[in-house]
């Protein structure tokens, strides 16, 4: 037995081997290099079922909470007001979040109040929620979708008790794009949520009856009125302002044609104008910048749009350059 001969290959085993290890090499990389999760998709159906559920008991703890708040301040905002936060906005918060996640628990959530930690207090999940029968299913993947909630828009204006401007609000967005918007009105005596889903349906109260004004009617924010109040004057002719609050309350303004432009000239985060996108798209109009681009709702590592906001049902190109 010759242990120490020497092994030789002709071309043809050359070839053969160059190919097994070739193989080997790609299966290996492939197989380690592919961490992702196992596809998961979710119907978008029935996530707007939940997402009108999660809204829903969101202001059910708004309206609970109205006469036992306790009321802390996050400092002042960029107009010089208190940017206040109270207990109503931290249980709002935790409704809707243990709504969306006993539903779908990976669920990627963007919320203003992610901070806050929630208790085992059980909240209503099944409670009946109408949408039409006649909506189809559609699939998405789990992985391009985020959810934008807002657990108490106009928080400053609940603690003065000035409730109709009061909402809270879930979005959800598919590849950065809003897709499902509901607005939840806890104080309306009646037409309490108002939804819409892109391309498929929106909510019987959502009808868009234009104000029989000759005069274009603006909507703007009460927190800095003065500065765009001057700016419009300077610019436009036969304008009627309004001042309101909450970004929600103002969309919903504009989408049932009760004001021709919501305009917003400082940042917004978007977690406020997620619910309205979507319900002012369902519906025919357009959100913007000032500057007339889309705003995208991606992750949160962006989660304040800083170039202002222009909202209209027709006539955008109107509003764009104004301020």
């Amino acid at each position: 037995m010759n242990l120490g001969g020497v092994i030789r290959l002709n071309k043809t085993g050359l070839c053969v081997i160059s190919g097994a290890v070739l193989i080997l090499f790609i299966y290996v990389f492939t197989t380690s290099s592919n961490n992702d999760p196992p596809s998961v998709k979710i119907n978008l159906k029935q996530l707007l079922e939940v997402a009108i559920k999660a809204a829903e008991n969101g202001g059910k703890e708004v309206v609970a909470n109205k006469d036992n708040l306790q009321v802390k301040s996050k400092g002042l905002t960029k107009e010089g007001m208190q940017d206040r936060v109270t207990t109503a906005d931290y249980s709002s918060h935790c409704a809707i979040m243990k709504t969306l996640k006993h539903a779908y628990p990976t669920l990627h959530i963007i919320s203003e109040e992610k901070k806050v930690q929630c208790d085992d207090r059980e909240i209503d999940y099944l409670g009946h929620v109408t949408i039409p029968k006649s909506l189809d299913d559609h699939l998405e993947e789990i992985r391009d979708i985020s959810v934008w909630i807002d657990p108490l828009d106009a928080t400053y204006e609940y603690t003065g008790k000035l409730y109709k401007y009061v909402t809270t609000m879930v979005c959800v967005a598919v590849k950065e794009e809003p897709v499902i918007g509901v607005i939840h009105k806890p104080f309306n005596t009646e037409s309490h949520t108002f939804w819409a889903w892109v391309g498929k349906a929106k909510s019987s109260n959502l009808k868009y009856a234009r104000s029989k004004s000759e005069n274009i009617k603006i909507i703007i924010s009460m927190s800095h009125s003065g500065e765009i109040k001057k700016v419009l004057s300077e610019k436009m002719k036969n304008v009627d302002i309004i001042e309101a609050a909450g970004a929600g309350y103002k969309a919903l303004e504009v989408a049932l044609g009760n004001v021709d432009a919501y305009l917003h000239t400082t940042a917004i985060k978007k977690w406020d104008i997620c619910a309205g996108n979507a319900i002012i798209k369902a519906v025919g109009g357009k959100m913007t910048t000032k500057f007339n681009e889309l705003i995208d709702y991606k992750d949160d590592t962006s989660v304040k749009n800083e170039k202002g906001l222009v909202v209209t049902i027709t006539n955008h190109d109107m509003f764009i350059g104004k301020f």
